[in-house]
């Protein structure tokens, strides 16, 4: 079954629930040793499990939410800080190339299966629910044979960081890519504005002052991103889990055409919802409701209830 895109208005827009915190939060190693950081928030009779993957120069805390929507559909629902963000062990903003993303991506995919083992849920099917970097991660995972994980079953992408929507300066971009050959771990600021982000004022105050974001990124990080961004261009058709996309229009910073260039090239069934007026972090835009109601409807044909 091809991809196919719905229209934004098919469902009817939910309440906002508002953040819960985590039934516990706990360090974990990386399948190289960096010690990360995790929260869970277990369900009533889950049927299912998510697994959260934050975006670029942020952390899991800011996805407290999300995990409320979640855990109200009946998934046990973990997420996680990658290497150099938040509470995580790593230089912020700097990875030697995305397999590091993808040995944590690997770690947390066993902590969460251990915990739904411990809780005597047995092995349930996982939910991937990422958000720009972690979208990329994910992509990167899925759509190679070699590392996509068995028991992953369905994903949801909330603006993929396929392509930056703003054209890096020349001159900056000669920059990285040399640097990221011979001085890999030099830091440049990311210039990414944070009223990009979203139209919440109230969440746009809650980053400003957010010490555990990073402003920062190595020369590394940005030659690493584009690869992995050219990989999953080349390879979307190898997508097999059924996904749903949900793609701000009005994105300043994660290029919704790259996405849209990257969604005609899945042949997994998939649906996408365009959201026009919407900054970046939709899950964190005043009129978030209606992205969770796709959400939650999405949850509900791939886990229904028994």
């Amino acid at each position: 079954m091809a991809a196919t895109s719905a229209p934004e208005s098919s469902v009817t827009p939910a309440q906002v629930p508002g953040p819960c915190e985590p039934t516990e939060s706990f360090h974990f190693a990386s399948r190289d040793g960096t010690k990360l950081y995790a929260e869970w928030f277990a369900a009533q009779a889950p049927r299912a499990t998510a697994l959260i993957l934050h975006g670029y120069a942020e952390h899991c805390g800011r996805y407290r939410e999300l995990a409320n929507v979640l855990v109200g559909a009946g998934l046990d629902t973990m997420s996680y800080d990658m290497r150099g963000h938040g509470r995580a062990e790593g230089q912020r903003g700097h990875v030697d190339g995305y397999r590091d993303y993808l040995r944590d991506f690997g770690a947390a995919l066993d902590q969460l299966g251990q915990r739904s083992e411990a809780a005597g849920h047995g092995t349930l099917p996982t939910l991937l629910v990422s958000h720009s970097n972690g979208g990329l991660i994910a992509l990167r995972a899925l759509c190679d044979p070699s590392r996509a994980p068995r028991n992953v079953v369905a994903a949801a992408f909330s603006s993929p960081f396929l392509g930056l929507k703003a054209a890096v300066p020349a001159a900056k971009e000669l920059v990285g890519k040399v640097a990221g050959r011979f001085l890999p771990t030099l830091s440049l600021p990311s210039e990414l504005r944070i009223d990009h982000l979203t139209h919440d004022e109230a969440k746009l105050a809650e980053r400003r002052v957010d010490t555990l974001c990073h402003e920062v990124a190595s020369a590394r990080w940005f030659t690493s991103a584009m690869h992995t961004q050219q990989y999953v261009y080349e390879f979307a058709h190898r997508l097999r889990v059924p996904s749903l996309w949900l793609v701000a229009d009005g994105d300043q910073i994660a290029d919704p055409a790259a996405t849209h260039r990257v969604y005609g090239r899945v042949r997994s069934p998939s649906a996408r919802f365009r959201f026009p007026d919407m900054h970046h972090e939709i899950f964190n835009e005043v009129d978030r409701g209606r992205v969770f109601d796709h959400l939650r409807v999405f949850v509900g044909e791939r886990f229904p209830k028994s």
